[in-house]
């Protein structure tokens, strides 16, 4: 009778959980929300060798990069050559999706024929499109903190960004602590956009709140590998938002209680004609630039002029400081339509060197 019962028992509780997770819509989303997201972040139609981070790595450089971006990721590639890399123990991954339908100009057989000469790629599974670049952003964390655990840094930047690659790895060899951090453009009290005819539309149902947490720019950020496996691993169990840096550096980050630090000052500069500013003054005054971090304004060689000024100058020994008198901001006379930082205000917390 005994035994009767306790068979009862089990057969009474195993229908009541088979009920309950039947009916409960919000259990099953969550098991759907779970399993979604692991076959997205670890389906690549194409992935660098096993052997890419087979050494330690000082820094894995991972690139978000549309798929018909041909001439942005050569121009990286130009800008920072594969034995440069290898000589600094550098790793660089361009990060890719799908090619959408609508695109008639670039053929995975293009995109297979670049992989194989340069080794350099990872595809996703999913559908090139920007409410997509979550799943990017998250697919490199993923990949780059499980094939290279044993790198120092990893350094996420867009192909529209450029950025001095020898100061960026001055900066991670002067012995900077990113336990638990994420070195970037920290962000402060940017609210979701709430008009409709915007393409940044964000409804209340996917995100209830009026402001977003504190931020880091997605443009360049530092994270250790350490870190970013946390962030991935929180991820897979949190509802998706499209906007990929709000999400992976702020949302997630204010989850796990990761602290934001923002780089130091005078690494950015907003506007890509502060850029050129700085490349013409190297080249003809012969004043060093100090800057790191600015956007390319649409012109695809930009990286590579500013790495080569850079490096020129260096090389020649003979480039000053610019006079404290005379900041950039106030002697390159530009005009421009937007910031790259939106309505964020900037939050300084600066990192100690």
């Amino acid at each position: 009778m005994k035994r009767k019962l306790i068979a009862l028992s089990i057969f009474v509780l195993s229908l009541i959980t088979w009920v309950y997770r039947s009916t409960n819509t919000e259990f099953n989303n969550t098991i759907r929300l779970i399993e979604t997201n692991k076959k997205l972040l670890k389906d690549f139609l194409i992935a660098p060798s096993n052997k890419t981070c087979e050494n330690k790595q000082t820094l894995v450089i991972l690139i978000t990069s549309y798929v018909g971006h041909v001439e942005l990721r050569s121009a990286h590639r130009r800008a920072m050559p594969q034995d440069l890399l290898e000589s600094m123990n550098v790793t660089r991954i361009f990060l890719l999706a799908n090619i959408p339908e609508k695109e008639k100009y670039i053929k995975q057989e293009a995109i297979n024929d670049e992989s194989n000469v340069f080794g350099d790629i990872l595809q996703g599974s999913f559908v090139e499109h920007y409410r997509n670049l979550t799943y990017k952003h998250l697919m490199g964390l993923r990949w780059a903190s499980a094939a290279c655990k044993k790198a120092s840094f990893i350094l996420k930047v867009d192909d529209d960004t450029v950025f001095n690659f020898q100061k960026t790895y001055k900066l991670l060899k002067s012995n900077i602590n990113l336990d638990n951090s994420v070195l970037g453009y920290m962000l402060n009290d940017t609210r979701p956009r709430r008009n409709k005819e915007n393409k940044w539309y964000v409804t209340w149902d996917e995100y209830p709140r009026s402001v977003y947490p504190s931020y880091v720019s997605g443009w360049y950020y530092i994270v250790t590998p350490k870190v970013a496996s946390r962030i991935v691993d929180e991820a897979i169990y949190h509802p998706y938002f499209w906007i990929d840096d709000v999400l992976v550096t702020g949302i997630l980050t204010e989850a796990l209680s990761i602290k934001l630090i923002h780089v130091p000052n005078d690494f950015w500069l907003e506007y890509y004609e502060l850029l050129e500013c700085c490349i013409r003054d190297m080249i003809q005054k012969s004043i060093r630039c100090d800057h790191v971090v600015g956007p390319n304004g649409g012109r695809d060689n930009l990286i590579v002029e500013f790495n080569d000024a850079a490096k020129h100058c260096d090389s020649w020994g003979n480039c000053t400081v610019r006079s404290k008198d005379k900041p950039l901001k106030n002697v390159c006379v530009v005009s421009h339509d937007r910031s790259i930082f939106s309505e964020g205000k900037a939050e300084f917390n600066m990192l100690k060197l």
